[in-house]
């Protein structure tokens, strides 16, 4: 089953991260002001088994400001914020959002996220939205990216832009910065977490397109965003 939005409904939102996606300096607390003011979301599309907040998702609902994705076999949802930002949930996640205060935030449970980011506030050096893994963090100002995550492993591709990473334990910092894809995959080898390069997995130039389209872009896989 698919529902489309045909006009898509939107709230503001604005995802702000701590530099270099450390943990220690993102679980600072934010500004009280920034707090009063939740960001929102909208479901503009979703196709097979998806629960939010353990329930069929409604297009078009504003979605609270905590809210828990769930995805089954072959399903998927996606969220679009603040007129040009999107994010899908893939199939088998379980994602956690997070957008109640300054430090935005999607807890990946498992699974893969998408996203495409046009618009999202800014503070001076500080990224403006994070996802967080068991295994890695990736955060980025605004640009288009993958994650996918499992109990031991975590990908994080720099699909069109630049995404910060650090393992869980606040090591192996980099910058991934690419025009067409350049990824890297964190695993769990007994107390430690060990880094190398990966190819395109878990999602397709395509995908990435199509989810672009939602917020009226077009991706330029000539040059970096």
């Amino acid at each position: 089953m698919k529902r489309i939005l045909p006009l898509v409904i939107l709230a503001a939102v604005s995802f702000v991260l701590s530099p270099g996606c450390a943990p220690k300096k993102a679980a600072s607390a934010p500004p009280a002001a920034a707090a009063q003011s939740p960001a929102r979301g909208a479901v503009v599309f979703f196709e097979g088994g998806v629960k939010v907040d353990g329930a069929a998702p409604e297009i078009g609902r504003e979605l609270g400001a905590k809210v828990l994705v769930e995805t089954g076999p072959g399903a998927s949802c996606e969220i679009v914020f603040d007129g040009k930002n999107a994010i899908r949930v893939s199939q088998n996640a379980v994602a956690a959002l997070d957008f109640s205060g300054i430090v935005k935030e999607v807890s990946l449970k498992k699974g893969g996220l998408t996203s495409v980011l046009r618009k999202l506030g800014k503070i001076a050096d500080s990224d403006s939205f994070r996802v967080v893994t068991g295994t890695a963090i990736a955060g980025v100002r605004g640009t288009s990216f993958c994650v996918w995550a499992d109990d031991s492993t975590a990908y994080v591709c720099a699909c069109n832009g630049t995404v910060r990473t650090i393992d869980a334990k606040g090591g192996n910092d980099q910058v991934l910065s690419a025009a067409h894809h350049l990824a890297r995959e964190y695993s769990k080898k007994g107390d430690s977490i060990g880094i190398s390069p990966a190819g395109i997995e878990h999602h397709s130039d395509a995908s990435v397109e199509s989810l672009a389209a939602r917020i009226g872009e077009r991706l330029d896989w000539t040059k970096e965003d």
